[in-house]
């Protein structure tokens, strides 16, 4: 979905005329439809935009139009800051999917020999626990949202938690996972679980460096936690080491 809806909000805002309005309400369920938005959306827009209709007075059908006019411009708005968080998220998931890019160009690349980073102190940098790539993901994201904060402690209502990485912007928090010899693939799912129901955002993302490959099948666990969990939507994203 895109930002079509803004100069519609602006359009609506200086009608004040029955005509103009029915008119406008019309373009925009053809809109709507043409757009594939979902039905339930629709159904709201329809609900919000339809008023009452007195066949004696013209004056209370201005009164009930205007009135409607409020609440179908409220709606369109929150709708439209909705769709606008929805782009953000998107574009933090595309980042995140592509993120082993970044670790490629900056470990496996050999800089300009007129450089004075040498590839062989590049070479240095591994992933040896979540702190190593809680740090990498952190310094990655920091130029997108420089308010990302690291290491922030909350109170979930039964207790302190500790959330890696937290951007305030997106209402998200990222969780750093890397596999380790002691980690059974059983305890990688009940570490994720526990975080989901403590964590309190809306958003609930994980970056999970598998080391030790003890994720046999990541399609089918990718798909069973990239979902929503008790009006949480959850985010995976698992990176597996390739050794040729």
């Amino acid at each position: 979905m895109d930002n079509w809806l803004k100069p519609y909000i602006e359009k609506l805002q200086n009608i004040f005329e029955i005509n103009e309005y029915d008119q406008f309400v019309t373009e925009l369920y053809e809109m709507l439809r043409i757009k594939e938005y979902p039905n339930d959306i629709i159904v709201q827009v329809r609900k919000r935009a339809t008023y009452l209709k007195n066949r004696f007075s013209d004056e209370v059908n201005k009164e009930n139009m205007l009135m409607a006019k409020i609440k179908l411009t409220d709606y369109l708005s929150a709708l439209t800051q909705e769709e606008d968080q929805n782009s953000d998220l998107k574009n933090l998931e595309i980042y995140l999917e592509n993120f082993y890019l970044f670790l490629e160009a900056l470990t496996e690349y050999s800089p300009d020999k007129r450089a004075t980073i040498k590839h062989e102190n590049l070479k240095k940098i591994t992933i040896q626990n979540e702190y190593d790539l809680q740090h990498l993901l952190y310094a990655a994201l920091k130029p997108l949202y420089p308010g990302i904060r690291k290491e922030v402690s909350k109170d979930s209502g039964v207790g302190t938690v500790r959330e890696d990485i937290f951007i305030s912007d997106l209402d998200v928090v990222l969780e750093a996972k890397c596999t380790r010899n002691s980690m059974t693939y059983k305890k990688l799912i009940e570490e994720i679980e526990a975080d989901i129901v403590h964590y309190p955002e809306k958003n609930i993302f994980f970056y999970v460096y598998d080391k030790k490959k003890i994720i046999k099948e990541t399609k089918n666990f990718n798909d069973y936690f990239n979902k929503q969990f008790d009006g949480k939507t959850v985010k995976l994203f698992v990176l597996q080491p390739v050794n040729l």
